[in-house]
């Protein structure tokens, strides 16, 4: 499995692709920049089959149509947060779902907080936290839906995931690790 960062927008924000070794891929939170996300794809001969979006912020999703156009695309969000998007998800996600993407296998983990229908992926691995949790943070709850209790049982969830060797990439920020989380995000002992 190969994952490609595009820094979209003028807030930084990360929008992933995860490829297969057949070149089959899936877009996470397409933010900003369509053309440059487009660019990478073409360039590297991706075939996108899904984007899947962890929440429906305007700099997660403002390149959604343009990506979509492009590749042909399904859509994949959960239905608490599909109402603010301006183009038809094909599929909502729920809380345990798997999407199968090529090779790939998505686990669906609905983590709310951040937004009602905030949700991360799971792929081996890997954990894309959208804006759930970042390198010793985690996302805002001052906009409107944002919920802290909400979030904190969301954290809480995560911090006691049954993995031990996750990589984190969050959608703004470095990367990190669930370890590493675990042990110095001041957030998980709340």
């Amino acid at each position: 499995m190969k994952v490609d960062r595009i820094i979209t927008g003028p807030i930084g924000e990360n929008c992933w692709i995860i490829v297969d070794g057949n070149l089959t891929a899936a877009v996470i939170d397409p933010g900003d920049d369509g053309k440059k996300i487009v660019a990478c794809i073409r360039n590297n001969g991706y075939k996108v089959e899904w984007i899947l979006l962890t929440h429906n912020h305007f700099d997660h999703v403002g390149a959604l149509a343009e990506v979509q156009q492009a590749t042909g695309a399904k859509i994949a969000i959960h239905g608490a947060d599909a109402g603010g998007l301006d183009i038809q998800p094909d599929l909502m996600v729920a809380g345990g779902d798997i999407l199968k993407c090529g090779e790939l296998s998505f686990l669906v983990v609905h983590t709310p907080g951040h937004t009602p229908g905030g949700v991360l992926y799971i792929c081996g691995n890997k954990m894309f936290s959208g804006d759930t949790l970042f390198y010793q943070s985690i996302g805002r709850t001052d906009l409107p839906g944002g919920d802290f209790t909400q979030l904190r049982e969301s954290l809480l969830k995560i911090r006691d995931l049954p993995y031990t060797d996750l990589k984190i990439y969050p959608g703004h920020m470095r990367t990190t690790t669930l370890i590493q989380e675990r042990e110095s995000n001041p957030f998980f002992g709340i």
